[in-house]
């Protein structure tokens, strides 16, 4: 007899860009594609679908995705949300990974604050680092102190939440990765994003890009085919189903 698969609630928090979404898909799909395929996916949408404790029954590990809004506009999905995340990851304890908007949502539940990052937009290929913690942290097990990871954001971690661990940083942000307890943490990198998604996302932005003073053109040659920051995504499923 087959072990029974493993189910993760992935919540689907908002949809990528148009043009981005025509040629790759959602953010579900992403991750379907980048998570190990024996693990059963259940999607909760709590733009539209009914937010209560009552989502996590049955599941063994939650990721929230990335999104287009932010986690201070005044959403109402977004309180039920973080009251759903605080029941999986104090009362529940399930291993949680907060992706970009997830990892916001993750900080903003538990006291931080987020706000659009003062020293701008982070896009495309990004080199992060680890501290001390990172470098003990099982998330990233068989990460170099500095490994690359695509990115895109304009809001920030900028106070992480009193009981947090800042486990990593890069260029233009001191929070790109935090652990609270001991099976949640935040990621402000995309580890489900490939280098065609985020090629995709640089042309889709490229005027907002060039408005803000950076050249689109070079961001986009700079991307990167591999990236070593999705191994977290591999290693997550790993402390989420016990290995």
């Amino acid at each position: 007899m087959s072990a029974p698969r493993a189910r993760c609630l992935v919540v689907r928090c908002g949809d990528p860009e148009p043009s981005v979404v025509e040629t790759h898909g959602c953010f579900v799909q992403w991750f379907r594609v980048a998570i190990d395929p024996a693990v059963e996916f259940r999607v909760l949408d709590p733009r539209t679908d009914a937010v209560g404790p009552a989502v996590l029954d049955g599941v063994q590990a939650v990721v929230i995705s990335g999104s287009p809004h932010a986690v201070f506009e005044p959403h109402p999905w977004i309180e039920p949300l973080q009251r759903v995340v605080r029941e999986a990851v104090t009362a529940r304890e399930l291993p949680t990974l907060g992706v970009c908007f997830g990892h916001q949502l993750l900080a903003q539940t538990f006291g931080g604050r987020v706000t659009r990052n003062p020293r701008g937009r982070e896009m495309g290929t990004i080199t992060v680092k680890l501290n001390e913690g990172g470098r003990g942290d099982a998330l990233f097990h068989g990460l170099s102190t500095e490994f690359t990871a695509h990115a895109t954001h304009r809001d920030t971690v900028l106070e992480p939440p009193p009981q947090a661990r800042v486990l990593a940083s890069s260029g233009r942000d001191d929070c790109q990765a935090f652990r609270i307890g001991r099976h949640a943490w935040g990621v402000q990198f995309h580890p489900e994003v490939t280098a065609p998604i985020m090629r995709g996302y640089v042309r889709s932005r490229a005027e907002v890009i060039r408005a803000e003073g950076m050249c689109p053109d070079t961001m986009h040659a700079a991307v990167r085919d591999e990236v070593e920051g999705a191994k977290v995504l591999t290693n997550f499923v790993k402390l989420a189903t016990g290995g």
